[in-house]
């Protein structure tokens, strides 16, 4: 097996200028270098686009968990800024959720990272044939100075053919590949989703089609679920062990029929709820009411009709109108004609 690590030293300026008081004057993020090679390892981004961006799903190996952060070119240099100094630079901005709710990174800590691909077979809400595999970069953080292992990688940033505190490691990095052979990366891992993400994609994506593009369907499942807590909006419940539950992420307008990957066209249901909603048992009204099809005679669906479904807490996962006004017109009562999508 090969190994290609990243390394990053961490600034002062990027982790946002930690004053006396301990706290940051400003957003916190770490800079990428523009050095070909290095940005071969994170996903490409476009160069005409304006300030066109990417969600790196991240993996530290001391928690275990999924974080999705935002990967950002701000090119508003080659744009028409009128700024005093505009910039070019990639940017991977932290949240609470990488850091664990605290100021984790240091001053001249030294992040590694290395791609690993997990298969989203286990996302049995998609279509066979959108099944993919995910690249997620796995983390961890070596904060001990004095130790052999930050002194070996020290030295590599330090002779890099690029200043800067980065740095390309293609040797076996042992302490941190153990701590990856005791992830079980066939089984889905906790999602944890900063509210920072999606402010960020909404405040810098304005087009529907851009904003769709930063998904696909392992990102798609984990970030409806995630926005409706794990639980089914139907039911309000899930069957779940350990990390396996009865959960999927329903299309509202379906892939099908043109449906986007954006987290607003989907809805987490329990697998019975997502069947029927596919085939037009039930639907949802504009008011986030279930409406049932009068032909369906569910003692199970009838407990539900007329009730309000579970809405998510953050507005960037509310289900969009026009995709429900799809589901109304198009896909109810689809069982009445041809009973499958």
């Amino acid at each position: 097996m090969s190994f290609l690590y990243y390394l990053k030293k961490c600034g002062h300026q990027e982790l946002g200028s930690i004053g006396e008081d301990g706290k940051p004057h400003r957003g916190r993020y770490l800079l990428t270098s523009m050095d070909p090679a290095i940005l071969d390892f994170f996903p490409h981004l476009s160069t005409t686009q304006l300030n066109d961006s990417a969600l790196i799903p991240i993996i530290p190996l001391d928690t275990c968990k999924k974080v999705y952060c935002n990967f950002v070119y701000h090119n508003d240099k080659y744009h028409g800024s009128t700024a005093r100094h505009p910039r070019n630079e990639y940017r991977l901005y932290l949240n609470k959720a990488l850091e664990n709710d605290e100021m984790l990174f240091k001053k001249d800590d030294i992040i590694v990272f290395r791609q690993a691909s997990v298969d989203s077979i286990y996302s049995s809400d998609v279509d066979l044939s959108e099944h993919c595999e995910q690249i997620v970069y796995l983390m961890m953080l070596v904060q001990d100075k004095t130790s052999a292992l930050y002194k070996d990688l020290d030295n590599v940033i330090e002779n890099y053919r690029i200043r800067g505190g980065y740095g390309l490691y293609d040797k076996r990095i042992d302490l941190f590949e153990a701590k990856a052979d005791s992830l079980n990366l066939d089984n889905p891992v906790e999602v944890d989703i900063d509210n920072s993400v999606t402010e960020r994609i909404t405040s810098e994506n304005h087009d529907e089609e851009l904003i769709a593009n930063l998904f696909n369907s392992a990102s798609f499942r984990d970030f409806v679920l995630t926005g409706y807590g794990n639980l089914c909006a139907i039911t309000g419940q899930v069957i779940k062990h350990e990390n396996l539950m009865n959960l999927e992420a329903a299309h509202i307008k379906p892939r099908s029929h043109s449906g986007l990957y954006l987290p607003n066209n989907g809805i987490a249901l329990c697998r019975d709820m997502h069947w029927a909603f596919d085939k037009g048992f039930f639907t949802i009204n504009d008011d986030y009411t279930v409406r049932v099809h009068p032909k369906i005679n569910s003692e199970l669906l009838s407990n539900y009709n007329g009730k309000p479904i579970r809405l998510p807490n953050n507005p960037f996962f509310i289900p969009d109108i026009n995709n429900l006004h799809y589901h109304q017109e198009c896909i109810y009562g689809l069982f009445l004609t041809s009973g499958r999508l």
